[in-house]
Parts: C-alpha cells; sequence; structure tokens
C-alpha cells in the first residue's frame, strides 16, 4: 500500500537519527525445544549496512531456497522452524488459480528438513500442537483458501470458504487459536470500519470449506489506552471510541490467553480479552516511534511477546524480512512479557503502556539492508 511506503520513509528518517545511539554490529505458542538440545551458535558473518541498539546483536539464520522467493510468516513448533515463502509479484487475492508458495521446514541451525508446497499466495501460518497439524492461510485480498498439512504424514487438505466473497470482501490472514477456537484476521476489507476484523473459524464436516463467524467489527467501541498524541495528553484517553479499523493484519496471543489484534496501516494494535465470549471487551493502542511528538504513527507487521526462557534459561529472537533472508536477533535484554515489532526497515521494542516504538535493529546505508521485516517468532532454550 502507498500509506505504509509513505511511513516507511518517514521511518527510516527517524531511525537513521537514532542510529548515532546504536553500537554497529558490523556489516506466541511457542513450544519450548527438548531439554537435551543445546543453543544454537549465531552465525559469525558480518550482517552488513545494519546497526544495533546496546546488548542486542544480528546475525544470519537463513537465505530463503531460491532467490524470487520472500519470506513472511514465521513460526515454531517441536525442535522446528517453519517458514512460508512468498514468491516476488504474486497476487494476493486468488486470482491466478496455478499460483503456489511454498513452506519450508528447517531445524534450529537453519538446515532444511522439508518443504512443502501450498495453494495460493500463503500469509499466515498456525501450528496446532492438539492435532500435530500446520494450517497454512493464503489469499488475503480474496478467495482465501486454507490448507492443512498432517505433520506426522506430509498429507495435505485444502479448504475453500463457504460464503465467497466473505462479508468483508477481502481475504483472511493470520491465525490464532485459544481455548479451542482459532480466530482469524479479516483482512482488505472492501468496507473498511464496517465489516467484521476478526472472525471464528469452523472446517465444515463436507472436509472441502470452511465457515467463519463475526467475533469484532472494525467500527466496534473500544478503550483508548493511549496516553497522549502528538506530545499532549489524549482527550479521548481511557473512555470508549469507535475503531475505524482499515488493515487487519497480524495477530498475537497475549500472555494472559487474550487475541490482539494489529491494524498495520492505521498503527494500531487493538487488545481483545475474553474473545467470543459474552464477557468480550476491546481496547486499542495507537503506535509512535519514540515520544510521540517526535515521530509519526506507525505501521507495523508482526507483534510478539517473548515467551519464559527454556530450560537452558535463554531465549532468541528470528524475523524475516522480504529481501530474502530471515534473521536471528540476541540479547539479554529479552524479558518474559515485553513486546517486540517488525516494521518496515527495522525491528522494534514496543511500550505497551505509552505505544511508544524504540528500535533495536535498523538497516543503514542500504535500503535492501533490512528492506521489509514481516514476521517474528522468539526460540526459548
Amino acid at each position: 500500500m502507498s500509506i505504509l511506503r509513505m511511513h516507511s520513509i518517514t521511518a527510516t528518517a527517524v531511525s537513521l537519527a537514532f542510529c548515532a545511539c546504536l553500537a554497529g554490529c558490523g556489516g506466541s505458542s511457542t513450544t519450548p525445544p527438548p531439554p537435551t538440545q543445546g543453543v544454537p551458535n549465531p552465525d559469525q558473518t558480518v550482517v552488513p549496512n545494519t546497526r544495533t541498539a546496546n546488548n542486542y546483536a544480528i546475525s544470519y539464520f537463513v537465505n530463503a531456497p531460491l532467490p524470487t522467493q520472500k519470506p513472511d510468516s514465521i513460526v515454531v513448533f517441536g525442535s522446528s522452524v517453519y517458514i512460508g515463502y512468498q514468491q516476488a509479484g504474486d497476487v494476493k487475492d486468488g486470482s491466478n488459480p496455478s499460483l503456489t508458495n511454498q513452506i519450508v521446514q528447517y531445524d534450529f541451525n537453519g538446515n532444511l528438513q522439508k518443504t512443502f508446497t501450498v495453494p495460493g499466495h500463503n500469509d499466515g501460518l498456525m501450528p496446532r500442537k492438539d492435532t500435530n497439524e500446520l494450517w497454512a492461510m493464503s489469499n488475503e485480498d480474496g478467495n482465501p483458501e486454507l490448507t492443512i498439512i498432517n505433520l506426522a504424514t506430509g498429507a495435505q487438505k485444502s479448504y475453500t470458504a463457504t460464503v465467497n466473497p466473505p462479508v468483508h470482501g477481502g481475504g483472511f490472514d493470520d491465525m490464532r487459536l485459544i481455548n479451542g477456537v482459532v480466530y482469524v484476521s479479516a483482512s482488505n476489507p472492501t468496507t473498511p470500519g464496517v465489516a467484521p476484523t476478526v472472525v471464528s473459524l469452523t472446517l465444515n464436516p463436507n472436509g472441502t470449506t470452511f465457515d467463519v463467524a463475526p467475533v469484532l467489527a472494525g467500527n466496534a467501541m473500544a478503550l483508548d489506552i493511549t496516553p497522549s498524541i502528538g506530545g499532549s495528553p489524549n482527550p479521548t484517553y481511557n473512555t470508549m471510541i469507535q475503531l475505524s479499523l482499515t488493515d487487519p493484519d497480524s495477530e498475537e496471543t497475549d500472555p494472559s490467553g487474550n487475541l490482539v489484534l494489529d491494524s498495520q496501516a492505521d498503527g494500531k494494535l487493538v487488545f481483545i480479552d475474553n474473545p467470543g465470549t459474552a464477557q468480550q471487551t476491546a481496547s486499542v493502542l495507537l503506535l509512535t516511534l519514540y515520544n510521540d511528538k517526535d515521530g509519526p504513527v506507525t505501521p507495523v507487521d508482526d507483534s510478539r511477546y517473548v515467551p519464559p526462557a527454556g530450560p537452558l534459561g535463554t531465549t532468541f529472537m528470528l524475523f524475516t524480512d522480504s529481501n530474502n533472508t530471515t534473521f536471528r536477533v540476541d540479547s539479554p535484554l529479552f524479558k518474559p512479557g515485553d513486546i517486540y515489532s517488525c516494521a518496515q526497515g527495522q525491528v522494534l521494542k514496543l511500550d505497551p503502556k505509552t505505544g511508544h516504538l524504540t528500535p533495536i535493529v535498523v538497516g543503514v546505508g542500504d535500503p535492501n539492508a533490512l528492506h521489509d521485516p514481516h514476521g517474528m517468532v522468539f526460540l526459548p532454550f
């Protein structure tokens, strides 16, 4: 979207100013690995044209199998990392029925284990420990298609929406499993601010289609938890406001088991407590760089909570970048419950009390150094 590109240019300029304070590094449903497995050593190759904040270090995890492949969603399941690769020039609306994408399984050292081919333009990935499956959603702009991969046998089955186009007019994107219910972001709405932005998804007995039910409308009322805007007190802080969401995108599960929705172009996170129940409530936080008077509203992609450390007492981050690379970030500052976000050209730490974002990794001197971070996951060891 053009609005995201404008935000990207502004954000990059602000990030470059911040780089004087950064140290040069040279060129959510996570299953902990087995206790007997040691922490993989980071790659020692220098990552050029990047800077990190103090006590953060960036390294390479893996490059895409082909130069035309762009990594997006990334999840961890058991002792494997799964990355969804899109093709350069993909259509996102299902209008090319021959289009396929690949989901690649890696070990924690970045060694390729298996490759799965799924129909359409893949975006959302969701591992299901209860069924030993990987769910892959495709075509976030229209004609959505869900592929379920049996990880024991490799067998795949694809489902399409019973009602197509969906009520919101677009496709479906990210997925989260909470209390046995799959919640999906309703992306690319043709009636933004009115249609559902989150739905629950149910597979039909026919084995070929799925149904959805609305969970959160784009014009629902939510508690405004943004304390200030433009450096001044927010006049609607701690009051109910109408959401008016235009770009539902990524989802996350918070440490209490509630749902978090990213409305990307709006630069907002929506926190949905007790989703899908009579006790459901929502609150909304506006995201800005640094102090909100110094930076613009910032669109982000994946936002992830740091999980509890594993048996070896450490955690590291992986994030995907659309310039064909998945990176690793190590830091002693990763604390359980903290939130980090991907944005264009940078990875940031989020203050959930203010909505302020502080870069921890930025690209400098080359627009392709960190082109467009998308997916993020934490690995506890």
